[in-house]
């Protein structure tokens, strides 16, 4: 797709998981930019604070409730904004969710949980918004992967599976909505500083209380939200296909493009990344 530029300024983006986080981040960074700003999360008292805030910033602001694993769910806050507001110009898939634990320590329970809200939210949002940008002929799409979408961890399976995943079908809607008009980017932040802790499942020796708690200091010594909002608004601007964020993200992805496969095998081996 040609390099473009997309203007902000009276646009109208749907958030999800715009309740906290990168989400309520990345809505208020729409608004401050002019956009008339749509907070969607499964907590709709927050997503309703989000919105509040994002209306003293700009020009329009609503809430709504949606559980991204719930596809009818979806499906009708797709038709409600429609009938109400629009089609959106700009849609940041960004709900989800966390989870640790080795392979045989998660059950196939806690993966139908995570592919629901991580990979299928993604791809209900596409199919339910992204009808309308295409026969119209004009939006960009968004879809919040993460840095461990290429780099690789035996703690993580199940998250590093439905962020890979989430940046294939990312890579594949740019190439098949190329002469639509319609931009499609994933951004991949490295370890931010986000609530997504208590959204996350630990188990096996991970759910050990050094094990979080550790964990949760990592997290607390991430890079803020706003760096993801940025680079979410700096993709929509840009048209940028793959946007890491944070020094870590943006190594792993030079790293798995250049380094051989088998450098790669045992750097993701070691104690330093597997822990």
């Amino acid at each position: 797709m040609p390099r473009r530029t997309t203007e902000l300024g009276g646009a109208l983006a749907l958030v999800t998981g715009a309740g906290s986080g990168i989400g309520r981040a990345t809505a208020l960074a729409f608004a401050a930019a002019g956009s008339r700003v749509l907070g969607a999360d499964i907590d709709v008292e927050a997503a309703e604070k989000t919105a509040a805030a994002c209306a003293e910033r700009g020009p329009e602001a609503a809430a709504f409730a949606v559980d991204v694993a719930d596809r009818q769910a979806v499906f009708a806050l797709a038709e409600k904004v429609r009938a109400e507001h629009g089609v959106p110009d700009v849609l940041v898939n960004n709900a989800g969710v966390g989870m640790s634990g080795r392979f045989l320590a998660t059950g196939l329970e806690d993966w139908d949980w995570i592919v629901g809200i991580n990979l299928m939210g993604v791809v209900h949002g596409c199919h339910a918004f992204g009808p309308g940008m295409v026969e119209r002929g004009r939006g960009h799409v968004v879809n919040v992967s993460s840095g461990l979408a290429y780099a690789w961890t035996p703690t993580e399976p199940a998250y590093v599976t439905t962020k890979a995943a989430v940046l294939a079908l990312s890579r594949s809607l740019r190439a098949d909505w190329h002469h639509s008009g319609v931009g499609v980017s994933a951004v991949c932040p490295g370890v931010i500083n986000t609530p997504i802790i208590e959204r996350t499942r630990f188990r096996g020796d991970r759910a050990e209380p050094d094990n979080v708690e550790q964990t949760k200091k990592v997290f607390r010594r991430g890079h803020p939200p706003e760096a993801v909002a940025a680079a979410i608004l700096d993709a929509v601007r840009r048209n940028r296909p793959v946007v890491p964020v944070g020094i870590e993200a943006r190594f792993g992805w030079v790293a798995h493009r250049v380094l051989p496969t088998a450098v790669i095998d045992r750097l993701f081996r070691s104690r330093l990344l597997g822990r």
